[in-house]
């Protein structure tokens, strides 16, 4: 079932870039592509302030991979709506771009009973300049709401930092019910006093999908 999750969102999910003032390639986190017409959603704080945003797909029919490349096809992108509260961002191509990416995307979060097994795939390790996916499984181990209630899926797979704005998809359906915000830190998201430590925990979580339905309807959009 793995197998087909790659499969079925591989060439959808980029490595999301900005081009800086040296007109350099830098690595911001992932995007994924969520609807025909040429959008993509990501974490709103990958995004940032930043302009000229780019995103890079993988090349296709290659088994191995360099772990990193010097020429990469770039595809330019804009913020097209963006909710800092529940910290998602849409994107779209500025350009007309062939997009091959799966049909019915978008899952149904509130469906999902714990346990459910998930996976997401995302360019983990970008930052330390390795351009390559990686899919990693884990089961839905909490369902919390944060304290400005966003609903939030905890899982027990601890993803890396290039991971931010990856699709986390639930095996069963091979759908997305999430958005990969990062690691999970029980300080940070409690309201707890300064003296308090927080714990290291092999969690990380991510943001309900629900929440990419108001940004895609502002666009005009069917939520598919």
């Amino acid at each position: 079932m793995l197998q087909d999750v790659y499969l079925r969102y591989r060439y959808g999910c980029m490595g999301l870039y900005h081009v800086d003032e040296n007109e350099q390639l830098v690595f911001l986190g992932t995007a994924f592509v969520v609807h025909p017409a040429g959008y993509l959603l990501t974490v709103a704080h990958a995004v940032g302030s930043h302009e000229n945003l780019m995103v890079v797909h993988v090349p296709p029919d290659e088994e191995f991979l360099p772990m990193s490349s010097s020429s990469f096809r770039a595809i330019p992108v804009r913020v097209a709506q963006i909710d800092h509260d529940r910290d998602m961002a849409l994107l779209a191509f500025t350009d007309n771009v062939e997009i091959d990416m799966p049909d019915h995307v978008i899952g149904a979060p509130d469906t999902i009973p714990m346990g459910s097994g998930v996976a997401c795939l995302g360019f983990s390790f970008g930052f330390q300049c390795i351009y390559n996916q990686v899919l990693q499984q884990a089961v839905v181990s909490a369902k919390i709401l944060s304290t400005n209630d966003t609903r939030l899926f905890l899982f027990d797979s601890r993803v890396h930092d290039g991971s931010m704005g990856a699709p986390l998809i639930n095996v069963d359906d091979q759908r997305v019910i999430g958005v990969v915000n990062g690691r999970f830190d029980s300080l940070e998201a409690s309201p707890a006093t300064q003296s308090e430590r927080s714990m290291p925990t092999s969690f990380s979580y991510a943001v309900s999908i629900e929440y990419a339905a108001p940004l895609m309807e502002a666009e005009g959009l069917e939520v598919i």
